[in-house]
């Protein structure tokens, strides 16, 4: 039987980054990205929790931190398309994928990414991105453009793009 590429991608990223990913705590700022395996876990109604969300603000392009859409948390793709989903602190791994407008890259830019988007194994599309969920605080995901990685090579290697979490504001979590 064959395995999804997708899936396969994510198999091998995640037990890739588990070899090599130490502690990670993310802070006020960018934090890049990790991606150790953990279970899926989801707050009870009197336990703590954070938030974590792509689209609870607008994202800063001054700073070249775009939007993204979370795809999975902790290897499970969200039931509901939310802006914010709650969490038990903690580290919780996402897979991001990005959703940097057009109009930001060249023609020539485009036209390398729709090429690499179209390969059958995702790369793509998805990175995974490890959060250390805080009680009450909202975490922002975005992605960062990486302006230095836009040659030929680093589209088509995925390159130009990483998630991040962008901003950290304290929200209460019940």
């Amino acid at each position: 039987m064959r395995q999804d590429p997708c899936r396969r991608f994510l198999r091998i990223t995640l037990a890739l980054a588990l070899a090599v990913a130490g502690p990670v705590h993310a802070q006020a700022g960018i934090v890049p990205a990790l991606a150790p395996v953990l279970d899926p876990d989801t707050p009870g109604a009197d336990e703590a929790c954070g938030i974590v969300g792509a689209g609870t603000a607008a994202t800063p392009e001054s700073m070249d931190i775009y939007p993204g859409h979370i795809m999975q948390i902790n290897g499970e793709r969200p039931r509901l398309v939310r802006e914010g989903y709650r969490l038990q602190p903690g580290k919780h791994l996402l897979v991001v994928a990005e959703a940097i407008p057009r109009a930001h890259l060249g023609t020539a830019q485009q036209a390398q990414i729709d090429k690499m988007r179209r390969r059958k194994d995702f790369t793509g599309y998805f990175k995974p991105l490890l959060v250390d969920v805080r009680a009450d605080t909202l975490q922002r995901v975005g992605v960062r453009l990486r302006r230095d990685h836009l040659d030929t090579g680093s589209l088509r290697d995925n390159a130009y793009w990483e998630p991040v979490v962008w901003e950290e504001v304290p929200r209460e979590c019940r």
